[in-house]
């Protein structure tokens, strides 16, 4: 990914629109639907993963911004609550990127190379956030009722525009937050959905928070479907070759 200006922490969502303006965000923005078979993803888990993978990208071509031989690349993995911090208080060390954490909260006026987003969500410690008693957001928001439409989208904003090089969203692939959407509309090709060993995932271009999976309806026939399925409805209908080869494998 190539390194893009820094930008500044005065630099907030456009109110009037009610959506994310497009200057100020990375320019390379990577979304990572997660899951797991006991249905709560693990978050923790895949930060891990997806920081290991990063670190050893970033050898592989380190001569393109390695300037000193020790020198490493900052990497800032952020949570809306200190509940999903994944590494307990102390993040791991590795040989490429120097890894650091911090809650929405204190992200402001920090830069990074890469930002790593926990639980880009929709649910009560996903973004945005449903717990309305938030305390520390009760005592700078003059009205509180407001602010999972503005506040939370504000934070959210100043989290994702710490990254100079690149921004990797980590979510729950079943509930997507809101603003993966919002972010879609706006930035276009520069978001990718991904898994997180960095294969492409067809994103579905109806819903855009959802990607296209393989299905079977009744009668055998393969077609492709959006996962966000009953919330979306898309789906699309596979060429006879391929469908043929598949009921030949079958």
């Amino acid at each position: 990914m190539p390194r893009l200006p820094r930008h500044s922490s005065s630099e907030i969502p456009n109110r009037s629109r009610n959506r994310f303006v497009r200057h100020g965000l990375p320019r390379s923005i990577r979304v990572i639907p997660i899951d797991d078979e006991r249905g709560r993803p693990e978050f923790a888990q895949a930060c891990h993963r997806l920081l290991e993978r990063l670190d050893i990208a970033l050898g592989s071509i380190a001569e393109q911004w390695r300037s000193e031989p020790d020198a490493k690349l900052k990497v800032l993995v952020l949570w809306r609550y200190n509940l999903l911090d994944p590494f307990g208080g102390i993040p791991p060390s590795f040989a490429n990127t120097e890894v650091s954490g911090q809650s929405f909260h204190r992200a402001k006026g920090l830069e990074a190379d890469y930002t790593v987003l926990l639980d880009v969500s929709e649910g009560d410690y996903g973004v945005p956030s449903r717990i309305e008693d938030d305390e520390l957001l009760n005592l700078v928001i003059p009205q509180p009722e407001t602010f999972a439409y503005a506040e939370e989208r504000r934070l959210f904003y100043v989290a994702l525009t710490r990254a100079s090089r690149g921004v990797y969203l980590i979510t729950n692939s079943r509930q997507p937050s809101r603003y993966i959407r919002e972010l879609c509309e706006i930035a276009g090709d520069e978001v990718r959905y991904e898994t997180i060993e960095g294969a492409a995932l067809r994103q579905c271009p109806v819903c855009l928070v959802g990607q296209m999976v393989e299905k079977r309806n009744k009668n055998g026939t393969v077609f492709h479907g959006c996962n966000q399925f009953p919330g979306c409805r898309h789906s699309e209908g596979v060429p006879a070759q391929s469908t043929a080869h598949l009921h030949r494998r079958a």
